[in-house]
């Protein structure tokens, strides 16, 4: 368990409809020739594969009683299907760039207006299916990914993107960090 700071259990204090509180990202990716599957299961196999090495995917909040302190963040372990869901844009921007981008930035700026479940760890990924292929005829998706400021700060992020993200088309591999022998 650790305490929320000040600072990231204001962003919580101070978060509303009108102004939600998390940090929005969107990435466009043109998939490699001949790729098979849905880009959704193969994010989900990805992340699961990485959530030892990304703590901050793997805590959810608890509120302390009658808010007498900061919340805590206690561990969790994500529902994949929950945390990482796919959208279709539709069809009628197709063959048209630009009304297909507006149409994908409409979509982003309602996904965006939708906070994050304060029940389950504070961050969601949307996977945008439906875009014109691009250049070559390859397949394209976009990423729209939602990470609350209590949960990540600009060098969280960072950590976090490194975490997921490979420089080459072959992910690397990863090692978890190691677990802490208890003292006796």
């Amino acid at each position: 368990m650790t305490r929320l700071s000040g600072l990231d259990a204001t962003f919580l204090y101070l978060e509303s409809p009108e102004m939600p509180m998390h940090v929005g990202a969107l990435h466009l990716f043109e998939l490699p020739a001949g790729r098979r599957g849905r880009f959704v299961h193969a994010l989900r196999k990805h992340v699961a594969a990485r959530l030892p090495i990304m703590p901050a995917l793997r805590r959810k909040l608890w509120m302390m009683p009658l808010n007498l302190a900061n919340p805590v963040w206690v561990d969790a372990v994500p529902d994949l299907k929950r945390h990482i869901v796919e959208v279709k844009l539709v069809a009628a921007g197709r063959g048209r760039q630009n009304g297909e981008m507006a149409q994908l930035e409409t979509l982003v700026a309602r996904l965006h207006m939708q906070r994050l479940d304060r029940d389950r760890p504070l961050w969601k990924f949307h996977v945008i299916e439906g875009l014109a292929p691009g250049e070559g005829g390859r397949k394209r998706v976009a990423l729209y990914t939602q990470l609350h400021h209590a949960a990540v700060d600009g060098q969280g992020a960072v950590a976090l993107a490194n975490a997921l993200l490979d420089v080459s088309p072959t992910p690397r591999a990863t090692r978890s960090p190691p677990t802490p022998t208890p003292s006796a």
